[in-house]
């Protein structure tokens, strides 16, 4: 009698999906209270929350055990090109610094970033003073394009001292 050999089925079975990791009670806070201004927020636990304003995305970065430091961050508003438009964003970013409340801009990886560092208590007050740093920063940005701008239209290094900033 021949053997006959016995195909078994394999049947893959995914893994149980992990438990996404919960927000910090800071970071739960200020989702919830942007939600109740109108804003779609999406959050995760190790980068914190995203959320679009003014057609621009906006992040509050997760800060680990700091409670009372919050960071808003506009990230790759001007992308640079050149290494010659890297040195002006340099000099822009510093005629910027210098005038602009709360707002500090800065190269990150081919890109210019905004930032607003704060320190409060309670999240409340940060969200309170979000419509506030939001328009500091979109102040600090078109400050930026405008020196960048300048400077690209004259091909000569930027103004060092822009339009003082609201």
């Amino acid at each position: 009698m021949a053997a006959q050999t016995v195909k078994k089925k394999v049947v893959k079975v995914a893994p149980p999906p992990r438990a996404a990791a919960p927000l910090p009670e800071g970071l739960t806070a200020v989702r919830d209270a942007l939600g109740a201004l109108g804003f779609a927020v999406q959050a995760d636990a190790e980068s914190g929350l995203a959320f679009m304003f003014e057609g621009g995305q906006y992040y509050v970065p997760a800060q680990g055990d700091d409670a009372g430091f919050y960071h808003l961050l506009f990230p790759n508003f001007w992308p640079l090109e050149s290494d010659e438009e890297y040195g002006q964003a340099l000099f822009a970013c510093d005629a910027v610094n210098r005038e602009a409340k709360l707002v500090k801009l800065h190269t990150v990886d081919g890109d210019v970033w905004a930032g607003v560092e704060a320190l409060h208590a309670q999240p409340q007050e940060f969200v309170a003073a979000l419509p506030r740093y939001l328009s500091f920063v979109q102040e600090a940005v078109r400050a930026f394009r405008d020196v960048m701008l300048a400077a690209q239209e004259a091909g000569d290094p930027p103004d060092p001292q822009p339009e003082p900033v609201a």
